[in-house]
């Protein structure tokens, strides 16, 4: 098995400079790809806990989101991988499926075995179990001024989308929701609608369930197709997920409804399956590259115990694709 030894006379440069490199002290651009190259050619694998024994850090990031099914979170994870390779740091992806013991165990995990820190996305009552030498940072919650968040400005771009749909002659709108716990980006989203349609002096209803994430696409299905039999037609609907409104896609198609002609749609998200995926529904696209970024930085502040920690609310922005009408068409 290669050594650090080996690595350093197949690249040229002294044991030194590949320890610095091991442990992510910056060196010469040019060497940083010899050893990059030895170490492919070679096939050597670093000893992280001899690492972070001699540093007295720790490598791992514990991420914990709610599913793995959802493409926001599958392109958050994405970023964030990203995000924490450029500061030496490995992420641990914990699945919680919405499971609240299962984010108490990744928690309990964290805090038993050296983690740099923990990033979350959760709406549960966690917050006993966190504690002062644990560094953690939220995504889309705030749980008190003690714990850093960042999060998209939910109400604004709510607001920016409900007009989207006014300057296009929408006049009887919807809102698709579901209702959980602690979800305060969904919380911030249905304010930002209720509050604009109210200002704008628009006819509007909210479709707010209270039922668990497998039911939901059933009853947004029941929904829609119960509305427009009571000829309660609807011709611009936010919804609050891009998941949201490919359920709302799904009635309306069995009901043979046009969209954009009969009724127009806006999501909230703007996140792809797959690198080169061509998104259909015009949404209010989050900046996930951005919440990534600055949910790493913060997770540093917080380790290096800064004493100025601001949380981060990012803006969004109307994507205009298919589900909506261009200006000029009206």
């Amino acid at each position: 098995m290669a050594n650090m030894n080996d690595v350093a006379k197949r690249a040229g440069v002294s044991r030194g400079t590949v320890s610095n490199y091991i442990n992510n002290v910056k060196i010469k651009e040019s060497l940083r790809i010899k050893i990059e190259e030895a170490i492919k050619e070679l096939g050597y694998i670093p000893n992280i806990a001899a690492r972070e024994l001699k540093t007295n850090t720790a490598s791992n990031v514990v991420f914990i989101v709610p599913t793995v099914w959802n493409p926001f979170f599958s392109e958050l994870t994405y970023y964030l991988q990203i995000e924490l390779k450029k500061i030496g740091k490995k992420m641990l992806l914990c699945n919680s499926q919405d499971n609240y013991l299962s984010e108490i165990e990744y928690i309990e995990m964290a805090k038993q075995n050296k983690v740099y820190g923990i990033i979350s996305v959760s709406y549960s009552n966690i917050l006993p179990h966190l504690t002062e030498n644990l560094p953690y940072v939220a995504i889309e919650r705030y749980y008190n001024e003690s714990i850093p968040y960042v999060t998209s400005d939910n109400i604004n771009g709510s607001k920016l989308a409900v007009n989207e749909l006014y300057k296009r002659k929408c006049k009887n709108l919807l809102h698709i929701t579901r209702e959980v716990e602690n979800n305060k980006a969904l919380m911030d989203r249905k304010f930002g609608f209720e509050t604009t349609c109210k200002e704008l002096n628009l006819n509007y209803s909210i479709f707010n369930c209270h039922c668990k994430s497998s039911e939901f696409r059933k009853e947004v299905n029941k929904f829609i197709k119960e509305s427009y039999s009571n000829n309660n037609k609807f011709d611009g609907i936010f919804c609050a997920t891009d998941r949201y409104a490919q359920y709302v896609i799904e009635a309306l198609e069995e009901m043979e409804i046009r969209i954009p002609d009969d009724v127009q749609i806006i999501g909230f998200d703007g996140a792809k399956s797959y690198s080169n995926e061509h998104l259909k529904i015009s949404t209010m696209k989050q900046n996930i590259e951005g919440l990534a970024i600055e949910a790493v930085n913060l997770l540093q502040l917080v380790v290096n115990k800064s004493e100025t920690i601001n949380n981060k609310i990012l803006p969004v922005s109307f994507l205009e694709i298919e589900t909506t009408k261009r200006i000029n068409e009206q």
